[in-house]
């Protein structure tokens, strides 16, 4: 006797212990159930620190030579990175360096510290590094906006000041205490500052310059401590106070004195509090400017409990009247809804699903106590597996629980086989034996079918596991899961079911069951004539293989089916060069036309640098995030695709505008991951941005002319108006001045200098020195501003430089080090593959590239021709493997390669299953062909291992097939039974993440259907060409 054997053995003799281990498994099964994080989808982001560097001022090549080159060269070389990316803009630079998989978080970030150490040494003085939140794009949980009535008296420039002053100094801190928040990222409104605007005419009847006012105004403006003095008894703290606290403080500082009356700053400027200059804004429901927030969760937190946790601190907030003028915080947008409805999806296929399999098991079974022990088998497993997710650190989410969903027909497979088989024997033992060595004698006798079953079953989900980038993460939830319950199953099957099956169950006086011995009586008919006639049943097989085989290329390829998240997600790009005030005013009018629409409930567009670390716009884009009411509620649209398109035509109206619609999640997954908001990005790298704008076009037009590209835009390089100031080295050095003095001057009187800050308790604002608008808004006033000599003459700075406009780039993108533009577009009515595939014929034939610029092509494409070519290498390795462990099991390879057949009888009905659906093969549907692999393998097994045990007990061929199928039809009908329907509240579920479940539940549906008929059929015609072939030899 095997381990195994004594094994089963010593749980039958003690079933009292198995009973305690049982009770043991519900509590903390029970206990892993309620403390089990639980989100809508696993975090599928790769690990990547966002490095974001500020240097008002500089323009878009400046920012790329002297502020992203640097941080580039200084992350290269990192350990296990993966790529390096960014985008520079006006005053902005955004590096993005992704790491490879399995990188800690808080090592990436720490060797990225330890890198912008040395690239700090080599950006211009006064530019601030930071890296971004430890957050991931399924960080955004909480969106909210500020709502109260503007106090009499007040404009509304300033009320958006004060109201964004709330939110930065009052809610953000207050959001940001609680647990599992990262970040809260403010956007709307303007950033309160104190400035003086300082008067040249004034500043130069006094002789003095802007540089003198910024020492003054420093030198003004510190505090000192002065240690400890001790006088008899008592010890004092020495406080030097000398901060600035007014606006009629700082108008007091003293800059000179002359003839013994001093010249106070307020002679020569206008000191006032105001506002930052403006690079973005926000607007909602069209209405008019909001401020608001959004709240990032840390990474690997649990996002149901903290978005609780914020629900909670908000209700606090609003009720406690910490907020001033009556401010509200009103969220738009919270990822609880979504959550919610996810796992409600999930969690009602599972309930669904076991009901079904409750009917079923007492329908073929017919019998209460044995539909009671298999049953049992299920919340078993499951609790088991919930044990091994909270050990590892899994949360309960659409695919986690989903990897349950699809494998309650295998939970209970071996459970099935052991039952039928342990009732059959007690009823024809009856009374007269012990039931102990009945049952014993029955769980041995399958026992070896079932733990190969299960073990190939495991072993075909090896392709999932290896998996790699977003589609891995996705799917090793589903995976592990179902791995895990199969794991269960296997130990409940060694030790639990055989004690319950002594306990429970009893010998019946009749087992006949009239739904089997119907399907037998059938059965055996077809059953004789496909075995007399085996030429016609294995060339009809092929026939249909062949039809399938033929049918795959017609079924279309994807990626990832798009997911209803219930909300919209919209990007707006305008021609470049649109002054903020215009171009929010478009963006009002856009959110006007689209809240036209009734299935929009409220949109919130935030245009330009909203200050999210994760968005580095322009102020001629803006990008939309609208809230959908429930689909039963809609009347102009019937589908997202619908709402969506016509969506776009209201927007046709528009002038040089560009857009594209997605959702907040998926957008967010496929800006981080692959860098575009867009399904498919073509990138163009090249070193000429004037080139790469003209070559981006041509391809543009070319892909806007293959069938389904929808949203085609093109990445804004260039048509950035400048006013370029452009010193002339030969006068400079005739007035005895240097490059530095002309661009101090720009940099300080035109662009405005920050030189120091002010208290107001706990907050402060920055204190900035420059000349009046008018004195610096057009060429002509720039060139006025006047340049003091080193010999105390002032001179027109047109007097030493070359003032005019010009046009120049908007932003640079680059990737691996290269230059590059990306033409981005979202694919409609067709699939992927099919699409990119006449796109690339299409460019090739209408775009010619000059030498040194070359195409890439990424997005969801990129993703999907990785796992394809993942699945291609492991796929046939692990039916290697399941070849290996078929041996083991039979001992005959040629009965390996018989069971192993059922793999293209499953193939047949899963695509036919696919290509009637109207589904396209992505790599849910493969994650399906590969769950429905094992399950084929399994009813092979069943069947051909019982016919190898009447053969081996001396039984002849033609009576062995006939009696083994018969005696097997009853579990290989329950396996494919259950197995369909409790996979079938998948195939008609609506809410958010059904359409990813849905392609796989088609395939395993449809390819168990066809399996299941041809596996009756035509592998006991197979067993019986080649089994007496066997015999005779």
């Amino acid at each position: 006797m095997g381990t195994i054997d004594r094994v089963i053995a010593a749980a039958l003799r003690r079933r009292g212990l198995v009973l305690a281990g049982v009770l043991l498994l519900i509590a903390l099964g029970v206990w892993s159930v309620l403390r089990i994080p639980i989100d809508a989808f696993p975090d599928v982001t790769n690990i990547q620190v966002e490095v974001l560097s500020t240097t008002p001022g500089l323009s878009p090549p400046e920012v790329e030579r002297f502020v992203t080159y640097p941080v580039e060269t200084a992350m290269r070389g990192l350990p296990r990175l993966d790529q390096i990316r960014s985008v520079s803009k006006a005053g902005l630079s955004v590096v993005t360096v992704v790491f490879e998989d399995g990188v800690d978080v808080y090592f990436a970030r720490q060797v990225v510290l330890e890198r912008l150490i040395e690239a700090r040494e080599r950006v211009p003085e006064g530019t601030e590094i930071a890296m971004g939140p430890v957050s991931t794009a399924m960080g955004e949980i909480y969106q909210y906006t500020l709502a109260g009535e503007r106090p009499a008296g007040l404009d509304e420039t300033d009320w958006l000041t004060e109201v964004r002053t709330v939110q930065d100094w009052v809610l953000a801190p207050l959001l940001k205490a609680v647990p599992g928040v990262s970040e809260i990222n403010s956007f709307g409104g303007a950033i309160k500052q104190y400035q003086v605007v300082v008067d040249p005419d004034k500043l130069q009847a006094y002789d003095l310059t802007l540089a003198d006012v910024g020492q003054a105004l420093r030198r003004n403006n510190l505090s000192a401590g002065g240690n400890v003095l001790e006088h008899g008894d008592r010890q004092y703290l020495v406080r030097g106070v000398g901060l600035l606290q007014s606006v009629a403080e700082i108008g007091a500082v003293v800059l000179d004195a002359r003839d013994g009356t001093p010249v106070l700053v307020r002679d020569v400027a206008e000191v006032r509090a105001g506002r930052a200059v403006r690079q973005g804004g926000a607007v909602k429901d069209g209405r008019g400017e909001v401020v608001g927030g959004v709240v990032m969760m840390l990474r690997g937190a649990n996002g149901r409990d903290v978005v609780r946790a914020v629900q909670g601190r908000v209700a606090e907030i609003n009720g406690s009247g910490v907020l001033p003028h009556g401010l509200r915080l009103e969220p738009y947008y919270q990822r609880s809804d979504i959550i919610d409805r996810a796992v409600h999806t999930v969690t009602e296929a599972l309930l669904i699903g076991s009901v079904l399999v409750v009917l079923v098991l007492y329908l073929f079974l017919r019998s209460f106590r044995g539909a009671f022990i298999v049953l049992l088998a299920l919340p078993l497993s499951m609790l088991f597996t919930f044990v091994m997710m909270r050990l590892f650190g899994l949360s309960a989410n659409l695919m986690s629980l989903g990897g349950l969903a699809i494998s309650i027909g295998m939970i209970i497979d071996a459970t099935i086989i052991q039952v039928e088989n342990v009732q059959r024997h007690l009823t024809e033992a009856g009374a007269g034996e012990a039931r102990l060595p009945v049952v014993l004698r029955s769980v041995l006798e399958v026992r070896k079918p079932s733990i190969f079953g299960e073990l190939i079953i495991a072993l075909t989900f090896i392709p999932i596991i290896a998996l790699q980038g977003i589609e891995g993460k996705m799917f090793l939830p589903l995976a592990f899961t179902h791995v895990i319950a199969l794991f269960a199953s296997l130990l409940l099957s060694l030790a639990a079911i055989p004690a319950f099956c002594h306990v429970v169950l009893r010998p019946r006086r009749d087992d006949r069951n009239a739904l089997v011995e119907g399907a037998k009586r059938a059965y055996l008919p077809v059953l004789r004539w496909s075995l007399r006639h085996s030429a016609v049943v294995v060339g009809a097989a092929g026939v249909l293989l062949a039809g399938a085989v033929l049918l795959v290329p017609r079924l279309g390829t994807e990626f990832m089916p798009v997911m209803d998240e219930g909300a919209l997600d919209a990007d707006i790009q305008f021609l470049p060069g649109l002054s903020l005030a215009e171009s929010m005013e478009m963006s009002r009018k856009v959110e006007a036309r689209l809240m036209e629409f009734p299935e929009l409930v409220t949109i919130v567009g935030k245009t330009g640098q909203t200050g999210i670390a994760l968005e580095a716009r322009g102020v001629e884009k803006t990008g939309y995030v609208g809230v959908l009411r429930p689909r039963r509620e809609w009347t102009s649209a019937r589908t997202r695709e619908e709402l969506t398109g016509k969506m776009r035509e209201a927007l046709e109206g528009f002038p040089g505008m560009a857009f594209s619609f997605s959702q907040p999640i998926a957008c967010r997954i496929d800006e981080l991951v692959a860098g575009t908001r867009a399904q498919l990005i073509v990138k163009l790298f090249g070193e000429d941005l004037d080139v790469l704008k003209d070559r981006a076009a041509a391809i543009a037009a070319a892909l806007g002319r293959v069938r389904g590209a929808t949203d085609v835009t093109v990445e804004s390089v260039a048509g950035q108006p400048y006013i370029t100031v452009r010193p002339d080295r030969a006068r400079l050095a005739r007035l005895g001045l240097a490059v530095e003095d002309v661009q101090d001057v720009v940099e300080a009187a035109v662009g405005g200098r920050t030189v120091t800050q002010i208290y107001e308790g706990d907050r402060y604002f920055d204190l900035q020195l420059r000349y009046p608008e008018a004195r610096r808004s057009t060429p002509e006033s720039i060139g006025a501003i006047l340049v003091r000599t080193p010999g105390g003459a002032r001179v027109p700075l047109a007097g030493m430089a070359e003032i005019g406009l010009a046009e120049g780039p908007s932003q640079i993108s680059r990737e691996a080090g290269q230059r590059r533009i990306g033409i981005e577009c979202n694919i409609s009515g067709r699939d992927l593959g099919g699409f990119v595939a006449e796109a690339r014929r299409a460019i090739a034939r209408d775009v010619a590239l000059p030498p040194g610029y070359f195409l890439d092509y990424g997005g969801q494409f990129e993703s999907q021709q990785r796992a394809m070519r993942r699945l291609a290498v492991i796929l046939p390795a692990t039916i290697g493997l399941v070849l290996v462990l078929l041996y083991l099991t039979f001992g005959s390879l040629r009965l390996s390669l018989l069971v192993l057949l059922d793999l293209p009888f499953a193939l047949i009905g899963g695509v036919l299953a696919l290509w009637l659906s109207g589904l396209y093969l992505s790599v849910p549907a493969s994650v399906g062909f590969i769950a429905l692999f094992g399950i084929a393998v399994l009813n092979g097994i069943v069947l051909l291992s019982y016919i190898a045990h009447l053969r081996e007990e001396g039984r002849p061929a033609g009576e062995a097939i006939v009696e083994g199928c018969l005696n097997r039809l009853r579990p290989v009908l329950m396996t494919a039974t259950i197995t369909v329907l409790s996979l079938a509240p998948l195939l008609f579920a609506q809410g958010p993440g059904s359409e990813i479940q849905r392609p796989l539940a088609v395939v395993v549906v449809g390819g168990l259907i066809s399996s299941t008929l041809l596996t009756l059929l035509v592998l006991p015609v197979l067993y019986s060409r080649f089994g007496e072939r066997r015999e005779r030899k």
